[in-house]
């Protein structure tokens, strides 16, 4: 599922799994205990009139693909596509981001899996080992929810959280 340049993503929290159907495009990522044991459920588009379990709505904007650079300055999340080593991921992230006014998180895949990011409360680069494939870029919106929650970057390493995703209806 490569992603748009730039769209909005809502996430909603779930105390349990996310009743069926789960909308598609979409990515759970299934927090464990260190966040109270819950789900954060990332789909694009905003949540409309249904907000029961809305915890964020934000502009994520794709940086390797966005020539815009008024759509780069009104970013909340920005995301590399593009999986890249760790001394060259460490390197965008210190360039691009978090840049915007806005921008809360910067994060992006790496060669060998995982994922590397910056943004909230965390002084430096977070490392995340969570074998997200890059294609699945809404778990980055997890992320930048995660942070909305009041949670630390590197809480996510100690949640060790699980991920599970559904890919766009053809």
């Amino acid at each position: 599922m490569r992603g748009p340049a730039g769209c909005f993503v809502t996430v909603e929290w779930w105390k349990e799994a996310p009743p069926d159907p789960v909308p598609t495009p979409s990515v759970c990522l299934w927090t464990g205990p260190a966040a109270g044991g819950g789900v954060l459920l990332a789909r694009t588009g905003l949540a409309g009139t249904r907000r029961a379990a809305v915890l964020d709505e934000h502009l994520t904007v794709d940086a390797d693909v966005c020539a815009d650079a008024r759509g780069l300055d009104c970013a909340d999340v920005l995301r590399g596509s593009r999986p890249r080593p760790p001394a060259e991921a460490m390197r965008w992230l210190a360039e691009v981001g978090p840049a915007g006014p806005g921008c809360r998180l910067a994060a992006v895949p790496l060669t060998g899996g995982g994922w590397v990011a910056r943004g909230g409360t965390d002084p430096g680069v977070v490392a995340l080992p969570c074998r997200v494939p890059p294609e699945q870029w809404l778990f980055v919106s997890c992320l930048h929810a995660w942070l909305v929650a009041g949670l630390p970057l590197s809480g996510m390493l100690e949640a060790r959280p699980r991920i599970t995703y559904r890919p766009a209806i053809p």
